[in-house]
């Protein structure tokens, strides 16, 4: 608790008792909370390997930059025509902004096609070694530090972080460590929803484990040559990570959790349940902890940029892998069979728009309170410019949508993401490499 906390003590003859928990004093931290910190939500749904772009013809009978083009055509505005691909978010038009011309600069020149995935909420410099730095879900996670029972949640369809080159997540932590996304939906909805076994007990326990773990570790470093505890370094702010962790977990455990029935779900693994059905889980868990105000900042990854589970949602619509789709542009039919896939993409994303417009929320619906930023790091198949990129809803939060922003000189990403924490409220001149604010997506 901030008003009493739960780890305080009586002391007296030589003994210290723990404070009960008060239910008295948990409303009016509630209250206080909730008049302090009004609901603000950041959701990023992030695929990977870019979208169909057909480039025109001058000959009549090549229509495939008319009906497989991601972006709209035209030089952008409020009077733009979502394309095909996008038609099915036709009914959220002026709710939502399309951007084009944004890009992370310095992958162009990493020397992997597919680095990006876990660099796009960062657009880090880690040119010749340079350090990653923190993504900007993690950074608004940071400003809403005890609004929630779990300041973020890390979503991917292959979990963990990957490897060096593939990640299999998109946050980033404050050290620049990648956060370990959870991708199977009954571990998320236990995660969220279900009790803890143990209870204050088992708590203590693991806390006591900690203890010696650093006590132990402690010790150890006076026995390492300076390289070698460097390297320990990493290891001690993984158990400084744990500490925080408990430290929340013990603040919460005398709040219930909310009533979510499993049987709503679908919990099985992505074997069992096949493609749709997966998505269906993954994105109504997302929408569940928005609701249940279990969390206020989501990421997830559908795919990696490499092999994962998620490269094979297409064979669901009777399509190659979805890398061999990025592939195979050169081929007849390739773009129509790539924009199909794009499309499909678009419409999981459009329904879970409708529900969070459909759910009431302070001030609105959940819509409202939530920026939603959905799409890839590339353009092309590995390509590092003009991200196709949708902002949605967040209109509590200071955006003005119904346009389409298409820059013509290529602006860096990072001034997407700068303009995007000003919106929760985080003071700060850069991130990374923006050189300004995008004034566009912003209430005057």
């Amino acid at each position: 608790m901030k008003i009493i906390s739960r780890k305080a003590f009586l002391v007296g003859s030589g003994a210290s008792i723990a404070l009960p928990f008060f239910a008295s004093l948990e409303k009016l931290y509630a209250a206080k909370n909730k008049l302090s910190q009004k609901p603000k939500r950041f959701c990023s749904i992030f695929f990977p390997f870019g979208v169909s772009l057909p480039p025109k013809s001058k000959d009549p009978k090549n229509i495939d930059y008319e009906k497989y083009h991601w972006f709209p055509d035209g030089d952008g505005g409020k009077d733009y025509r979502l394309s095909k691909t996008l038609a099915p978010l036709e009914s959220f038009k002026k709710d939502i902004t399309v951007l084009s011309g944004l890009s992370h600069p310095y992958y162009r020149v990493i020397g992997s096609g597919h680095r990006n995935g876990g660099l796009v909420l960062n657009g880090a410099n880690i040119v010749k070694g340079a350090p990653n730095s923190i993504s900007l879900d993690q950074l608004i996670s940071s400003k809403m530090e005890g609004a929630t029972r779990f300041p973020s949640l890390t979503l991917s369809s292959g979990g963990g972080v990957g490897v060096p080159l593939v990640a299999q997540t998109i946050s980033v932590d404050r050290y620049g460590k990648f956060i370990p996304a959870l991708s199977e939906p009954r571990r998320i909805f236990n995660h969220l929803f279900a009790v803890n076994k143990g209870g204050p007990r088992a708590l203590q326990q693991k806390r006591s484990v900690l203890d010696r773990t650093m006590e132990s570790a402690n010790a150890l470093i006076l026995k390492l040559n300076p390289e070698d505890q460097r390297a320990f370094d990493d290891y001690r702010q993984s158990i400084r990570e744990l500490e925080t962790d408990l430290d929340r977990a013990e603040e919460w455990a005398g709040i219930p959790r909310p009533g979510v029935d499993p049987a709503a779900i679908n919990l099985e693994g992505f074997k069992k349940q096949g493609a749709q059905s997966y998505l269906d889980s993954m994105f109504e868990l997302i929408y569940l902890a928005l609701k249940t105000d279990s969390t206020r900042v989501i990421t997830y990854q559908i795919a990696c940029e490499g092999t994962c589970i998620g490269d094979s949602f297409p064979s669901l619509l009777g399509l190659p892998t979805h890398h061999n789709l990025s592939h195979g542009t050169r081929s007849e039919g390739g773009y129509e069979r790539w924009a199909k896939y794009d499309r499909f993409l678009v419409q999981q994303f459009q329904k879970f728009l409708v529900k969070l417009k459909n759910t009431p929320d302070e001030d609105g619906s959940l819509f409202d309170n939530t920026i939603n930023l959905f799409g890839s790091g590339t353009s092309l198949t590995h390509v590092h410019k003009n991200y196709p990129l949708i902002l949605a809803g967040g209109k509590n939060l200071g955006l003005k949508h119904g346009q389409y922003l298409k820059y013509k000189t290529e602006l860096p990403m990072n001034n997407l993401l700068l303009s995007l924490a000003h919106c929760y409220g985080i003071d700060r001149e850069s991130f990374g490499d923006s050189s300004g604010e995008l004034s566009e997506i912003t209430k005057a």
